[in-house]
């Protein structure tokens, strides 16, 4: 499970065995665990929430939205030595 970005005690990771899924992060404080926010990455780099299981405060998501956004080209390199490949999900 490579953890991308700690934030104010918020980590962004993924699974390292998701390679049939398309481009995402999960987000959770504390410690990552299953049951965590998912975003979907669109092909047009823009975010997409899932879900907010972990119930990330609003400013919070925003500001780590902003923040992978700012970096997503370095992200999409980190999911593609983990997962071989990106697809991402039907817009």
């Amino acid at each position: 499970m490579p953890v991308y970005l700690r934030f104010r005690g918020w980590y962004v990771f993924f699974w390292s065995n998701e390679q049939s899924e398309p481009i995402h992060f999960h987000i959770a404080e504390g410690k990552p665990g299953q049951n965590s926010t998912k975003v979907w990455i669109l092909k047009n780099r823009s975010m997409r929430l899932q879900n907010n299981n972990s119930k990330v405060p609003s400013k919070v998501l925003s500001e780590i939205i902003m923040l992978m956004q700012l970096s997503i080209e370095e992200y999409e390199e980190l999911w593609k030595s983990y997962q071989g490949e990106i697809h991402y999900i039907d817009e």
